[in-house]
């Protein structure tokens, strides 16, 4: 603290100051004692001192007493400050659904994927497609040379041919032989051939029924071979199996694929919707259904929430790390999840529906009790509680409030009961 004299109270500090150093002096000398100037300094600076403090605190009076009302304004001022209520923000009890949530990380795989491998051997002819295209079910992606198996086709269909007319033929004979069989029949009853002669014509209508069998066997043989060769030829172009993206492809034009071993051509993927593969520990296992909602967050995309659902639980857990595999399917028709993302998930298993609900940080435990405070006009009032489970953001609440009430959510920590407040509403 500095303190400022005036003029005239300058002055009067030295011409004291001045005198109580030669008075004692004074004293001292007339005592026959003799006396160091160092002494009479120490001496000086001591009664120096003392005369400040006591010129300060006339100082301090003075200046009260010329401003009497200052104690009073402040003294009306701190009263004013605590005669102001606490603010505080109060919120609606509603009801609502609410669940524990299940946190757990897991990767995102494609509904639909593919390894496109040929099904017959042969040289690639043309490719109509590349990495990253989007194809529809059923397009053709690439096609083999067909020169040799569109032989193949015209061969068996001239086997067919061929087969057809020899049963034509057969046919033919076997009818002459059925009627000369029937005639000769006829004059043996009256005995006017041999035996022996119906027997021969017997046999030989037998050898024709067994031969228009073998040609009608060739036939359908034939035809087989007709509609393998056009499968082979069918074969050569390579379809896509469903609608998707071509993710990888490992053929050029040119290259010769077989089917042993296999030589895989494109790999396909439908990300329409897409698959979480999630791990849990096995005490959640009885917990979890198929169907439960299931919240999907990425780095990737920050502040943005997937939703999707349980979609499978794989019943068998695991000895070595104690968990079970469950698969969460997410609607993805805009693209933007891709397989192999790390994603995080929060799953809601048995879900409490149509309860009433407040906000977490309305809830106070103190003393072993949980209660929350009420605003009823401007007055707040303790109330206890019992509550449910909760999701770190509201709380269930089986008893103690009504729908409609207004529970304080900010400013009520350290509260009295039955507090004077202004409250502003959520």
């Amino acid at each position: 603290m500095t303190i400022y004299f005036s003029r005239a109270q300058r002055e009067l500090l030295s011409q004291t100051d001045m005198r109580f150093g030669m008075c004692d002096m004074e004293y001292e000398m007339g005592k026959g004692h003799q006396v160091s100037l160092t002494t009479i300094g120490k001496h000086m600076i001591y009664m120096y001192s003392i005369f400040v403090w006591i010129l300060a605190g006339l100082t301090l009076l003075i200046y009260g007493c010329e401003n009497p009302n200052s104690q009073e304004d402040s003294s009306a001022a701190v009263s004013k400050v605590i005669e102001q209520p606490p603010t505080v923000k109060v919120s609606k009890v509603k009801r609502g659904d609410i669940s524990v949530p299940i946190l757990a990380t897991g990767t995102i795989f494609p509904e639909h994927e593919s390894k496109i491998g040929p099904k017959i051997s042969g040289t690639i002819e043309i490719v109509h497609v590349d990495e990253g295209d989007q194809v529809k079910k059923g397009q053709t992606l690439a096609q083999m040379d067909q020169k040799n198996l569109l032989i193949a086709v015209r061969q068996c269909k001239a086997a067919v041919r061929v087969a057809e007319a020899q049963l034509k033929e057969a046919d033919l004979k076997e009818l002459n032989l059925r009627k000369e069989k029937q005639r000769l029949a006829n004059l043996l009853k009256k005995n006017a051939i041999s035996r022996q002669r119906y027997d021969d014509i017997d046999t030989a209508h037998s050898m024709a029924l067994t031969r228009m069998e073998l040609i009608n066997a060739q036939i359908l043989s034939a035809r087989e071979n007709l509609a393998m060769a056009k499968q082979k030829l069918t074969d050569t172009k390579i379809l896509s199996p469903f609608a998707g993206l071509i993710v990888k492809r490992f053929i050029n034009k040119g290259e010769f694929v077989s089917t042993m071993p296999p030589t895989p051509l494109f790999l396909i993927m439908n990300i329409d919707n897409v698959k979480m593969e999630v791990g849990l520990p096995e005490i959640h296992l009885a917990n979890v259904a198929i169907g439960n909602p299931v919240e999907i967050t990425l780095d990737t995309y920050p502040g943005v929430t997937f939703k999707g659902k349980i979609s499978t639980i794989n019943p068998m857990v695991d000895p070595g790390s104690r968990a079970f595999k469950i698969k969460v399917e997410i609607p993805n028709k805009d693209h933007r999840l891709k397989s192999g993302m790390f994603a995080r998930a929060r799953i809601y298993p048995n879900i409490h529906k149509d309860v009433l609900i407040i906000p977490f940080k309305a809830v106070i435990k103190r003393g072993g009790g949980t209660f929350v405070f009420i605003a009823d006009g401007d007055i707040a009032y303790s109330r206890t509680v019992t509550v449910g489970i909760t999701n770190e953001d509201v709380i269930e609440v089986i008893d103690g409030l009504r729908e409609g009430d207004e529970v304080v959510i900010e400013g009520h920590y350290g509260m009295a009961d039955k507090t004077k407040v202004r409250v502003l509403r959520d």
